[in-house]
């Protein structure tokens, strides 16, 4: 499947959808029940928050640095470093054109005009290019293509509410940090078998013999932690390999030729074997609560008044629109590593190797009671290997794109059948 340039969401939501949908009532109607939880309760969908991933992009990293480090030639990408592909764009909007249906979100009225007051509202991380075209394209995919553009902070601006810490609204402990992340485990004993048999695939695809000639690239030697503007960054060793399996990852992605000839035999195969190295490291440098706490402190209690249906100031000094019935926050990987740690979840799935590939989306839903108690559910939206490399539609079928119900562990509810507002409030931690 060709994907050509697309330069601006509205068209890459005209290509998705071609025509307008039709009527659907200004509110959020859930088609047969929550994503998070199925049940015959007599509780009410209030407000949906949902946090996502930009799509698929070329590495950060020019390829010239990374070949220098493994020694490997890699296949060029049509796009600069760090940036969103045509392919990515397209794919993203499915997901976006895939969490409007589930929600039944509406934005037109009977004659097809764009309704002056929008139901959903995007929220874009302003520090990259590729969160703020993805904030675009969900916004145009969320509102029929009524909006086109996401709100956000000026471009290159370090926004708190992804990154405090590089907004320089909260420091690191170094000393809490290095504690946890330096040394690193180094002895096969000491590593999960996944991520021991995942750096034994990368060995033997890139240069078999590196560790025992002390040459590079060696995946299981160990890297020191450095420290760069105030925060925690290895390169080499597990680093190193992290990157490098995530590289294999967007490849196969954006269907690209692999750069590694010997895995073309069973890409897939090889992915499910290496992306253990980069959800190990990640979980490392991401959700180790030392880091996630302080730089993701201040998104997650963003979420939790939204869910709590409060107004709540936006960085640029407005205030999120009350009518705003679903609220999506554009971001990164990292964004969901953090909240995963604030929020007490965890999740894996059988067809995609990286629990937070490009799209990935999780949701917070506010339930509301009879008797007025709010009820918090969780749940997951991903696109499989399959669906992010032919640009496949979404279904809400298993296997297809429905949601992963999540629970958390904050609740404290026995087998965590219910998660009450006011319990998760309480133990979701502040920084």
């Amino acid at each position: 499947m060709n994907f050509p340039c697309l330069r601006s969401s509205a068209f890459l939501f005209a290509s998705l959808l071609g025509t307008t949908f039709s009527l659907f009532p200004p509110a959020i109607i859930i088609p047969e029940a929550s994503a998070a939880q199925a049940d015959t309760s007599d509780a009410t969908l209030e407000r949906v928050v949902l946090v996502s991933r930009h799509g698929i992009r070329s590495p950060t990293k020019p390829l010239d640095k990374l070949e220098k480090k493994t020694r490997h030639t890699w296949t060029p990408w049509p796009v600069p470093p760090g940036e969103m592909t045509a392919h990515g764009q397209f794919d993203l909007g499915l997901m976006g054109q895939f969490l409007k249906s589930y929600y039944h979100i509406a934005s037109r009225d009977s004659s097809a005009r764009c309704l002056p007051a929008q139901p959903a509202f995007i929220w874009a991380d302003s520090a990259s290019s590729r969160t703020q075209h993805s904030g675009d394209i969900l916004a145009a995919a969320l509102s029929d293509g009524c909006q086109t553009q996401a709100r956000s902070m000026p471009a290159i601006t370090h926004d708190p509410l992804f990154n405090a810490l590089a907004a320089q609204k909260t420091a690191l402990d170094t000393n809490d940090v290095e504690k946890v992340l330096d040394p690193e485990p180094t002895s096969d004993t000491q590593l999960p078998p996944p991520v021991q048999s995942g750096i034994a695939t990368l060995q033997a695809l890139f240069a078999p013999n590196a560790c025992t000639t002390g040459t590079s690239p060696c995946f299981s030697k160990h890297a020191p932690l450095s420290w760069k503007k105030g925060t925690p960054h290895a390169e080499n060793g597990m680093a190193l390999g992290s990157t490098v399996s995530e590289a294999l990852l967007l490849e196969y992605a954006q269907g690209l030729p692999s750069s590694i000839p010997t895995a073309n035999a069973d890409a897939v195969q090889t992915l499910n074997s290496v992306l253990p190295v980069h959800n190990y490291q990640s979980a490392r440098m991401r959700r180790t609560p030392a880091i996630a706490i302080p730089r993701g402190g201040k998104l997650a209690q963003a979420i939790l008044t939204l869910l709590n249906e409060q107004p709540f100031p936006l960085p640029d000094g407005s205030v999120l629109p009350a009518q705003a019935r679903v609220v999506m926050f554009a971001g990164h990987d990292t964004t969901l590593d953090m909240l995963t740690t604030l929020f007490g979840l965890d999740w894996t799935f059988t067809d995609q190797p990286d629990p937070t590939a490009p799209d990935t989306t999780l949701a917070f839903e506010t339930w509301k009671h009879p008797d007025g108690r709010k009820e918090i559910r969780f749940a997951v939206f991903h696109q499989s290997l399959a669906q992010l490399r032919e640009g496949l539609k979404l279904d809400n079928v298993a296997g297809q794109g429905a949601p992963m119900p999540l629970t958390s562990t904050l609740c404290n509810q026995p087998k965590n059948e219910i998660c009450w507002l006011e319990n998760l409030s309480q133990n979701v931690p502040q920084h």
